[in-house]
């Protein structure tokens, strides 16, 4: 894991889906939650690009767990999240080899929605926003 920046430990979040497309890794900081994963061939479209659909799953990923640490540091009670909307856009391409970053931040967090944004950057240029709106119901 020498290939991993400074700060990012192994992501234990997302289920059985993210563990076979990670391995992923997160890091808080006083501003943003991040999610990262190195950006390697099965990642990648015939161009030699991180796949539009793999950064829309990194973007969902990142944006739900900025929700979660959210509602940690706020001392609510873990919650079922779900995505209600979920729009990327496009800006740049991230190239096999790549540390493709997701930094995101809550920008509303309610009773039942909670509101996201986020930028993804390869190797510190950006190459994606988006933003969320996540469902949260009480888990029972």
């Amino acid at each position: 894991m020498d290939d991993i920046p400074e700060g990012f430990v192994p992501a234990t979040h997302g289920g059985a889906y993210a563990r076979e497309l990670g391995p992923f890794f997160s890091r808080r900081a006083a501003d943003h939650t991040a999610l990262g994963v190195r950006i390697v061939a099965r990642h990648v479209n015939s161009q030699g690009g991180a796949h539009g659909g793999f950064v829309a799953t990194l973007a969902d990923l990142a944006l739900v767990h900025a929700v979660a640490v959210a509602r940690e540091k706020a001392g609510l009670p873990r919650a079922a999240l779900a995505t209600v909307s979920l729009s990327v856009d496009y800006l740049g391409r991230a190239p096999e080899g790549c540390w493709l970053e997701a930094r995101c931040a809550v920008t509303r967090l309610g009773g039942s929605l909670a509101f996201v944004e986020g930028s993804l950057l390869a190797d510190g240029a950006h190459v994606a926003r988006a933003s969320a709106v996540f469902a949260m119901k009480a888990r029972g």
